[in-house]
């Protein structure tokens, strides 16, 4: 029984290892993405101001032309609603900003958040997070699921200033704004009516309230987590030899932040970040 237990551990000692590499590796990566966008970007002062700047990315300096044109925010000159229809919204940072070792551990290998937006300004998402407030613990909602840990569609509050109240636990680490960092990925080559039919399938698994999926490696069906959300949605865009147009799972196993972010068929359209004196830096793409 000792030898089987040694064998387990150094298997799973080896997998860390591994996984680890590749996840720096990956890390690495999407820094280098994020930079080379960065650097695209051109100051906008006369939208700018003391808290917030914004540096607009012009279409032509990527090197293609996309399907259909989309608008950079939603509303006219509402510059703190960002996105457009079929944008997936991430963030590596985890929610649990409070509890040191899991949250470096959950932001470093797997990420924090992942969200599609519609064309009302309404994203769509699953978290796999109890209500505390009624008294449902993570026992709870692993085993049997709750009204808390479905699909659901809430307003785009990805930058709203006023996402949290200093009573908040994670206030102290994020502020008022839903995280200090995050990116805005469209994906390419897609029509404005295949973006409706991933929008239609959003809206059939927030009817059906279809559960969050904790066994992560294994596609359960109608049970999602926040980035397989995203990823098995775009599964339904067929092409014109009945295979799946859009892949955003690089490696076929489970779905992470880096994975939808590092997809070939994805680029940047936003990326937010917070300086040291508290100021947002947004860079967008506009058509």
């Amino acid at each position: 029984m000792k030898k089987i237990i040694k064998y387990v551990l150094m298997l799973f000692a080896g997998f860390l290892v591994f996984l680890t590499g590749q996840t720096a590796a990956e890390t690495i990566a999407v820094k280098r993405k994020i930079n080379n966008f960065k650097q695209l970007g051109v100051y906008q002062e006369e939208i700018s101001n003391d808290n917030v700047k914004y540096y607009k990315v012009s279409r032509e300096t990527l090197g293609f032309e996309e399907v259909f044109k989309h608008d950079p925010f939603y509303g006219e000159n509402n510059y703190t609603n960002p996105g457009s229809e079929g944008d997936i919204f991430v963030t590596r940072q985890s929610p649990f900003p409070f509890y040191p070792g899991i949250h470096q551990f959950i932001s470093f290998y797997f990420g924090g958040h992942a969200a599609y937006l519609d064309d009302n300004n309404r994203v769509y998402e699953v978290a796999g997070i109890p209500d505390l407030e009624e008294g449902e613990t993570f026992l709870d909602v692993f085993l049997k699921g709750n009204d808390s840990t479905t699909v659901y569609s809430t307003g785009n509050y990805w930058f709203d200033d006023d996402r949290r109240d200093e009573d908040d636990d994670s206030y102290s680490y994020y502020g008022s704004y839903y995280r200090k960092e995050w990116v805005g990925l469209r994906v390419k080559g897609v029509s404005q009516e295949e973006v409706k039919l991933v929008t239609a399938e959003m809206q059939r698994l927030e009817e059906m309230e279809a559960q969050y999926n904790f066994q992560f490696i294994f596609n359960r069906k109608d049970r999602y987590y926040c980035t397989d959300l995203m990823s098995r949605a775009y599964e339904t865009i067929i092409n014109n030899n009945s295979l799946k147009k859009v892949n955003l799972n690089r490696d076929g196993v489970a779905v992470t932040v880096n994975d939808l972010i590092l997809s070939k068929d994805v680029y940047l359209a936003y990326y937010v970040w917070t300086d040291k004196n508290d100021v947002k830096h947004v860079y967008f793409i506009d058509d």
